[in-house]
């Protein structure tokens, strides 16, 4: 290999967005990619639709600490042994423990992404490794603690990185009809996340009791589980699409009246594309308190019945949620040329 070579880590399925809208990027510009993912939920679905090639390293730990530690062990001697064969010049990832560690060993700089301050433990133990770190300004108050100040440079800019694969985005409906949906006819539900360290475990999901209590209203409710339980409890709802192949979640968040989530990524994807997005995630994120100041239909709750009566209220009157997002999208910032002008110069060094 000639150090040309971009390593871009995915372990979740927006990861895998990510990795997929950046190799494009990258091959644009006459450079190598690799991708490592970790074999766990829709991320290497994701990365099989957007027509990615990928290497499998390591699996989801579950919900306990010591399964964590002991599956970003057995991670890092995978990617230890691709890293090698590959020789990558850089590495480019949201914060992956296992990852950032092995680059570390390697003497591979690390440009760090992210938008999750909530994530402290995976935060503390990959951020401080970083060359780079690159922000949204919306939050980089917030990241801050994370960073070894003379040790990591800090770049900001004022957007967000899905814009990275939302704003050239043109729907296409065919790619829902495939599925069996009609356009505007239909509720998206993302049950929440209940195995990450900053989640505490749920004994049954607020989102698929919503997505149960719509769709005895007679409306098509299309569910996206996270987790095995997520199946099992979905499957009791009558009438409810479960999606467990590959699907194009833009254009399925784009034709739906509303997306409903307990976390926070289809949300704001959701948002950005016009569609009203609501996450009932425990805690504000800055990010989205800015998309919001500025006009994007997200919102937050942390109240079932507060959400219940949003989404029925989406379901009488769509047309007084959705909202023209293209004059908007304009006025944001990708993070994009300041990823390219870094992989250029730490390369260059």
């Amino acid at each position: 290999m000639d150090g040309r070579v971009i390593w871009i880590d995915a372990s979740t399925p927006k990861r895998g967005v990510l990795a997929a809208t950046l190799a494009r990027l990258f091959r644009s510009e006459g450079f190598e990619v690799l991708i490592t993912a970790r074999s766990y939920d829709y991320t290497i679905k994701v990365l099989e639709l957007l027509g990615e090639r990928y290497v499998i390293t390591g699996v989801h730990g579950g919900g306990s600490l010591r399964g964590k530690l002991l599956a970003d062990i057995g991670r890092m001697i995978d990617l230890e042994v691709v890293v090698g064969e590959y020789e990558p010049g850089v590495l480019i990832s949201y914060p992956s423990p296992p990852a950032v560690r092995v680059a570390f060993g390697h003497g591979i700089p690390y440009i760090a992404l992210g938008d999750t301050p909530h994530g402290i433990a995976m935060n503390r133990l990959s951020y401080p490794l970083a060359t780079v770190a690159i922000f949204s300004e919306f939050i980089a108050d917030e990241m801050e603690r994370f960073i070894l100040k003379g040790l990591t440079v800090v770049e900001t800019f004022r957007g967000v990185d899905e814009l990275l694969w939302v704003k050239d985005f043109k729907p296409n409906v065919a790619n829902i009809e495939i599925l069996g949906l009609k356009p505007y006819s239909y509720i998206v539900f993302r049950p929440e996340e209940f195995k990450a360290h900053y989640y505490k475990s749920l004994e049954s999901s607020a989102i698929l009791k919503l997505a149960s209590e719509i769709a005895e209203m007679g409306l098509t409710t299309v569910i996206i589980p996270r987790y095995k339980e997520h199946y099992e409890e979905a499957a009791k709802i009558k009438g409810a699409l479960i999606l467990d192949k590959p699907f194009s979640g833009l254009d399925l968040e784009y034709y739906s009246l509303a997306v409903v989530t307990g976390g926070i990524s289809m949300a704001r994807e959701a948002a950005l594309l016009g569609t009203p997005g609501i996450s009932m995630f425990d805690r504000i994120i800055g990010i989205d308190s800015a998309l919001a100041k500025i006009g994007f239909p997200i919102y937050y709750s942390e109240s079932y019945d507060v959400t219940l009566k949003m989404v029925k209220d989406i379901i009488k009157n769509p047309d007084r949620y959705r909202v023209d997002t293209k004059s908007m999208l304009e006025k944001l910032e990708s993070p994009w040329p300041i990823i390219l002008r870094w992989v250029k110069r730490l390369l260059r060094s």
